[in-house]
């Protein structure tokens, strides 16, 4: 499926996108600035979202720990972690979403738009981020196999606008050898 997250509005203490699909609108995400934080409301099918760095399960090798909770219950912890060796470090996000890891790969070489998502080795969403716009509001385009997969995409799309380290690096050979350039294609509107 192909999501489309257009700006309804913003001002300086909070937004609204729209998640639309085929041009019909399937959801919404509406942030609050807060004096140290973002809160993420994300309503997508059946579900209602919420994306915050109020979170006490994190430990100390989670960075930037984000809590998700669904529909009011605790559904999993999304967070930055260092990786790689001593002279070829790089940073990753990770999703724990319902017991299951996923990962956001921060690379996007000129040729490739999107962040890519994957469970194990397999990818299943991206996310593409409008990079001429500033602001938490810029619209962006995400791509998922499934349902499963644009709701973890969504989530990631909250927890990269909300955390401000740098998310691209097109040098690292290890991460660059993950795109799955085939995916875009596997994808049905």
């Amino acid at each position: 499926m192909i999501l489309d997250i257009v700006t309804v509005r913003e001002d300086s203490n909070s937004g609204e996108l729209q998640i639309t699909r085929n041009g019909r609108a399937v959801g919404e995400i509406k942030f609050q600035k807060q004096p140290v934080s973002t809160v993420w409301q994300v309503n997508f099918g059946e579900r209602e979202l919420t994306v915050s760095d109020n979170t006490n399960r994190a430990t100390t090798d989670m960075i930037s720990a984000f809590q998700i909770d669904v529909n009011g219950t605790f559904a999993g912890v999304a967070y930055q972690v260092h990786s790689g060796t001593l002279f070829n470090k790089y940073d990753i996000y990770e999703l724990r979403y319902q017991s299951l890891p996923y990962q956001l790969y921060p690379i996007a070489p000129s040729d490739c738009k999107a962040l890519p998502v994957f469970y194990g080795n397999w990818q299943v969403a991206s996310v593409e981020h409008d990079t001429t716009e500033t602001g938490l509001a810029r619209k962006g385009q995400i791509l998922a196999e499934d349902d499963k997969a644009a709701i973890v995409a969504l989530i990631f799309f909250c927890y990269t606008r909300s955390n401000a380290k740098p998310l691209v690096s097109v040098t690292n050979k290890k991460l660059l050898g993950k795109i799955d350039r085939a995916f875009p294609g596997r994808v049905k509107p």
